[in-house]
């Protein structure tokens, strides 16, 4: 057989151009991961102990991004800290104060003036925070809305979460204190610390006790 000059270099053209088109098909990657790049996984919770942030594991301890499990991460309150199992709360060994801040007095003691002139009364709050050993006392303010700004008693989170804040408000007088309520306990929440005040209802004498939540240097 004679060659054929023109259909072999036709032959050549042919090879070359079907060597390119393999090597660019190779070179493409597939329909799971176009363009050859790394994929990149989900974060969730087969792969990630912590916390998720933009798709990224977090190791899920820290106030700025803090969960567990592959959950969201969440960034805590400024009053939080992401606690031992990863979820936002207050430092349980965070001292805090507990100050009564203001209330609303019943215009009359079960019908009668508070004071026997007529004024209104000399209201005010004593209380004992979990683990105190002494009670304190907030100043005398002479009003239907009294309001206060000392007086108030400290104790740790844990212990103002676990055990009773104890108060009783009375009515100064010059004789002997009349009571606006009886003994009362009240045990806080940890919406209450994050929310800074909580005002607690009526009791006795006493329409509305607010009280603020102030966390200790």
């Amino acid at each position: 057989m004679h060659s054929n000059p023109k259909r072999e270099n036709m032959f050549r053209i042919a090879l070359v151009v079907t060597l390119a088109l393999s090597a660019l098909v190779g070179c493409g990657g597939d329909d799971e991961n176009p363009g050859g790049s790394p994929q990149k996984l989900d974060c969730n919770a087969s792969n990630c102990a912590g916390c998720c942030l933009n798709n990224v594991c977090q190791t899920g301890t820290t106030a700025s991004a803090c969960g567990k499990a592959g959950a969201a991460c969440r960034a805590c309150d400024s009053v939080q800290v992401c606690k031992a199992d990863q979820t936002c709360g207050v430092d349980p060994n965070g001292v805090w104060r507990v100050q009564p801040v203001s209330a609303q007095i019943a215009a009359s003691n079960n019908g009668e003036s508070w004071d026997a002139e007529g004024s209104p009364p000399d209201v005010f709050v004593e209380m004992a925070c979990p683990g105190a050993t002494v009670v304190t006392t907030t100043e005398e303010s002479e009003s239907y809305t009294p309001v206060w700004r000392t007086g108030g008693c400290t104790a740790r989170a844990g212990q103002l979460l676990a055990e009773p804040w104890v108060i009783q408000v009375w009515d100064s007088d010059v004789a002997s204190d009349d009571t606006i309520t009886d003994v009362l306990t009240a045990r806080f929440t940890e919406q209450n610390f994050s929310a800074g005040t909580v005002t607690f209802g009526a009791a006795g004498g006493m329409t509305s006790l607010t009280v603020q939540l102030q966390k200790q240097p």
